[in-house]
């Protein structure tokens, strides 16, 4: 290589090398000011909720409160209850129509759409 081309070569790392922390250095200050602003509207939010809660605490009283459970008939759940939920996703029957189980598979439809596009299809 010439002197030319090897100096030309620096040059382009150098300055590609210079480009890339620059670049890594933009990003953490953006990421600093998305995470002081996220820190900003969480004190807000806080704030707001302090606030809420005195004013509320100032205006209810216990006796008040417990009145209130007793004439709504409210029961707060106990600690040992815990709900549950069928987390357990249905499996949808296979379609005997070929078009059906391809526009399942293609789509996404739920089986039971897909087996309706495919009969108007076939009148």
């Amino acid at each position: 290589m010439s002197r030319k081309a090897l100096s030309m070569t620096c040059a382009g790392f150098f300055f590609l090398g210079a480009f890339f922390y620059l670049h890594q250095k933009v990003q953490i200050y953006v990421e600093a000011y998305r995470l002081s602003r996220n820190y900003q509207l969480y004190n807000e939010c806080i704030d707001k909720r302090d606030y809420l809660m005195y004013n509320f605490m100032k205006e209810v009283s216990l006796t008040k409160l417990n009145a209130w459970v007793e004439k709504n008939n409210f029961s707060p759940i106990e600690k040992q209850k815990v709900l549950a939920f069928n987390l357990e996703k249905k499996k949808v029957p296979a379609s005997k129509n070929k078009f059906a189980s391809l526009l399942n598979k293609a789509i996404g439809f739920s089986s039971s759409s897909s087996t309706v596009l495919a009969k108007e299809r076939d009148r």
